[in-house]
């Protein structure tokens, strides 16, 4: 497939919406001891939101280097790279406090480097897996449309 910048944007909305959200759930409710805990969970959400935001500026610089490919592809191995590339530039910045919404180490409602690392991999797995088949299976046209949803 190769990717239009709005096919690479809803599909990134779609991702998160329908797995990132619901995972991100689930993980701060097993992470609170399986009870609800807003102040625990926000922590979560403001990751995977953060997550997003960088995703989504770095969005035209994939545009970018795609364009500059001689095939104009996106190759998942791509995907899987820079989704972690992603990752590391959240974590960088949580690591030397430039995120003041996501406290790092261990003071109170802070957020340590394996408890995110464990949160990003629960939600890039399922969503580079869903990438992979169900998208494509699922949204028959998806594949066809650069990645846009639209009508099917």
């Amino acid at each position: 497939m190769i990717p239009t910048l709005s096919g690479r944007i809803q599909t990134r909305l779609f991702l998160f919406v329908f797995l990132g959200l619901p995972i991100t759930a689930l993980f701060a409710y097993s992470h609170a001891g399986w009870s609800w805990d807003w102040s625990q969970a926000q922590i979560f959400f403001l990751f995977l939101l953060t997550l997003l935001g960088v995703g989504l500026v770095l969005d035209p610089v994939y545009i970018f280097i795609q364009s500059v490919r001689w095939d104009r592809d996106w190759p998942f191995a791509f995907q899987f790279f820079f989704s972690i590339v992603e990752f590391g530039i959240v974590v960088g910045l949580m690591l030397n406090n430039w995120l003041p919404w996501l406290p790092m180490g261990g003071g109170k409602g802070a957020i340590e480097l394996q408890t995110v690392t464990l949160h990003f991999l629960s939600v890039f797995i399922p969503s580079f897996l869903a990438l992979l088949g169900p998208l494509s299976v699922f949204f028959i046209r998806w594949r066809f449309k650069a990645g846009q949803f639209g009508k099917l």
